[in-house]
Order: C-alpha cells, then sequence, then structure tokens
C-alpha cells in the first residue's frame, strides 16, 4: 500500500531527465557547465599538500606541493597552462582525523534558522563550544517524528581549519569553500553542499562574465522588443493613417452621394414637368382647334379651362352641331351641354355652354 507520508525525492527524476536529454544541447555549452563544476581539491598535511582536479569524470593528481615559493611557481605554472585547471573552484579539503561529523535533531521550528539555533546547541551535542570550531549543517530530511528535522553536523576546530588556510595560501589559492574528506561537496547535488569557511575568507567568484552575460540577454531582449514592437508601431500608425484618409474620403463621398440625389431629385421634378406640359396640349392649341371646327355663324364669348376641362360659352346659328364637330376632335372627349341652349332674340342665335374634356396627346394617338 502507497503511504502518503513517504517523501519523494522530485530531483533524481530531473537529473535523470536531463542526463537522457544531454544530448540535445550543444557540446560547447555542455563543457562550460563541466568547467563550473570542475574542482581543484587542496589536502593539506602538515608536510605538503596534495592537489588535484576533479570534473566529475576524473580525477587527475597535480602533484605533492611543499609551502615553499619554488612549489607555489610550479603549481601555478601548471594551473595556468590548462584552461580546464584555471577555470576551477579550488576546494580546501579537510582530512577526516581534522572533522567532527555528527547527526542531529531539532525541532521543525528551528528550519528557518538553522545555524543561529545549532551554534546554541553546538555543546549538547558535541565537547566543542561554537567559538572554537568552523561548522555547517546539511538538511537531510524530516525525521520519523514530523516535529523533528534530521540534520548532519560538520564540524571543524578552529585552530586546525586556520592553519590550513593559510598553508593553501602561501601556494596562491584561495578556497572557494571548504569541506571534509568525511563528507565531501559534490557540485552537481545542490542538498550535499555545505561550506565549512566563513564568508569572510572564501574566494567571491567573479561576477563580470556574469554581468556580462545578463547584460548580453538583457540587450538582446531589447533589441528583440523594438525588432517585435517597431513593425508593429509602424503598421499601426500607418492604419491609423489610413483610417483617417479613410473618414476623410467617407464624408466626401457621402457628400457627393447627396448632391447626387439632390440632382436625381430636381432632375425628376423638372422632367415631371415637362412631361406633363408635353402631355397637355397649350390654350392657344385648343383656340386654334376649336376654332376651325366651328363654323363662321359661331362665336365664343367666354373660355374657361381648369383641370383638364374645357368650357365654351357663346352664341351659334346651331348649337346642336357644335357637340357632333367637338366630337370630332382627338383631344376631346365627354362633350356636352351644361346648361339649356337658349335664343337670343336680339341676335337671333342660339346661347350655349359647353363642358368637354381634354385628354393629352399620347392618349389620343393611342385611341
Amino acid at each position: 500500500m502507497l503511504s502518503l507520508d513517504s517523501e519523494i525525492d522530485v530531483s533524481l527524476f530531473f537529473k535523470w531527465w536531463g542526463q537522457q536529454l544531454s544530448f540535445l544541447v550543444p557540446q560547447k555549452f555542455l563543457d562550460a557547465l563541466a568547467r563550473g563544476k570542475s574542482l581543484i581539491v587542496v589536502e593539506i598535511t602538515p608536510e605538503s599538500a596534495r592537489v588535484s582536479f576533479d570534473n566529475q569524470q576524473q580525477q587527475v593528481l597535480l602533484g605533492e606541493f611543499e609551502y615553499n615559493e619554488l612549489a607555489k611557481e610550479e603549481l601555478q605554472s601548471l594551473i595556468v597552462s590548462e584552461k580546464q585547471y584555471s577555470d576551477a573552484k579550488v576546494v580546501l579539503r579537510v582530512p577526516e582525523a581534522l572533522s567532527v561529523k555528527q547527526d542531529v535533531f531539532l525541532p521543525a521550528a528551528a528550519e528557518s534558522n538553522l545555524h543561529q539555533v545549532m551554534a546554541y546547541e553546538l555543546d549538547r551535542y558535541t565537547p566543542f563550544k561554537a567559538e572554537q570550531v568552523y561548522f555547517d549543517v546539511i538538511k537531510l530530511g524530516s525525521a520519523n517524528n514530523k516535529a523533528l528535522i534530521h540534520l548532519l553536523l560538520v564540524l571543524v576546530k578552529k585552530a586546525s581549519l586556520d592553519t590550513m588556510y593559510q598553508q593553501c595560501l602561501g601556494l596562491g589559492l584561495k578556497p572557494f569553500y571548504a569541506d571534509s574528506v568525511a563528507q565531501p561537496v559534490n557540485p552537481s547535488e545542490s542538498n550535499s553542499q555545505y561550506n565549512l569557511l566563513p564568508k569572510s575568507l572564501c574566494q567571491k567568484a567573479d561576477k563580470k562574465p556574469l554581468f556580462i552575460m545578463l547584460g548580453s540577454i538583457l540587450l538582446t531582449l531589447v533589441l528583440l522588443t523594438v525588432l517585435m514592437v517597431q513593425p508593429v508601431s509602424r503598421a499601426t500608425d500607418q492604419l491609423n493613417e489610413l483610417k483617417q484618409r479613410s473618414r476623410k474620403v467617407e464624408k466626401t463621398a457621402r457628400e457627393i452621394e447627396d448632391s447626387k440625389k439632390s440632382i436625381d431629385y430636381l432632375f425628376q421634378a423638372t422632367q415631371a414637368l415637362i412631361d406633363k406640359k408635353k402631355a397637355a396640349p397649350s390654350l392657344v392649341e385648343l383656340m386654334n382647334i376649336v376654332s376651325e371646327v366651328f363654323a363662321d355663324d359661331t362665336w365664343v364669348s367666354n373660355w374657361r379651362y381648369y383641370n383638364n376641362t374645357l368650357q365654351l360659352t357663346g352664341q351659334s346659328g346651331s348649337a346642336s352641331n357644335l357637340i357632333a364637330s367637338l366630337e370630332k376632335v382627338k383631344l376631346l372627349k365627354n362633350t356636352k351641354f351644361i346648361s339649356p341652349v337658349t335664343k337670343d332674340r336680339r341676335s337671333g342665335l342660339e346661347r350655349f355652354k359647353i363642358s368637354t374634356e381634354v385628354i393629352n396627346e399620347q392618349n389620343a394617338d393611342a385611341e
């Protein structure tokens, strides 16, 4: 049955996963990473210092060097001759006989300030006081009792490590950190790292390459951003300019369309008026037609033309014949008397009042 309280080390999975995909990474990049994990290990003995090169793949003994100027020059010349040696970090490795390794269990609440708590509790777990030794701890995880954390305490007497440190400096080597042969640090495993040297004695890493790299990355990002944003900004400006031009053209087009509609309306109204005028005969033309139809004994005293209706008032020798005469005209229809015919005693002629409808010339031609 799976225990839900068990701890799973996810880092092991990512380590395996990285190893499986390492063939995809350029070899130069892998070499650079390997140089960052390479070590110059210095083991101090009373007579000489044993110096070796360790790059996680192989360990090469560079030699044993006495504490004098000749040995110092020989060692420095050897390190300068190989780039992988000069790029490696210097580690002062304390002999197992001079170091102490002790399992310690502290309350989980102390995890946020382990070094300070350990300094207070050091004399409970070792025969030394905090001011007598250099020490560091490695967190191994939670104990079976979840209220406690399991630590590995590694320490060395200050006097011993100070002497070895000065001997290491005498060879022209300043350590990045110090560890013990009983518990060597593995640079590829973050949970195994500790440092017996105080920070004031450690060699500071040269941050200039880091700043150059970060500056290059920042400059690259800025250039990429500019290259990405500038075309977009330019395209946006051009689009806005096109939109403004489009709005102006659209406004002009609307004005032209409105003017065209007004002109079309005036044209249609004028054409309708012209058509109406052409369709209806003029009054002069009607008078000429009627004059030709009427005989010499007929005369008209009053003409009235309104709403396509012509009313004639006058006297004739034979008023009854006028209806038949007007009916023969194609432009006239529905001719009739609108008042009784009477005889004028003085002239002896018949008075008449006739109404007839005037039709347009097109309808007259169709008929």
